[in-house]
């Protein structure tokens, strides 16, 4: 059997100090919660970190291709300007 954590009044799940050693878990951590063939489970990933991250993006299109080739363009044309203004 595992290690005993607890959840408090406010739903806060308080994970064993040995547990937050080994999997690196500090304050204000991320972490995913999933179930799995009936159990829960909580993984410490860098998808977690990555998943923290959405609506920082949102002004973003939906085909990233396509505006990251926008966004080169634009940078090319801006730098294409430069040169011919240093001429």
């Amino acid at each position: 059997m595992g290690q005993m954590g607890s959840i408090s009044s406010k739903g806060q799940l308080m994970i064993p100090v040995e547990l937050r050693t080994k999997y690196n878990l500090r304050p204000r951590s991320k972490v995913v919660f999933g179930e799995e063939n009936g159990k829960l489970t909580v993984e410490s990933t860098a998808l977690a970190e990555v998943l923290a991250l959405q609506g920082c993006l949102s002004h973003v299109k939906e085909d990233i291709e396509a505006w990251w080739m926008e966004e080169k363009r634009k940078e090319r044309e801006r730098e294409d300007a430069e040169i011919e203004d240093a001429l």
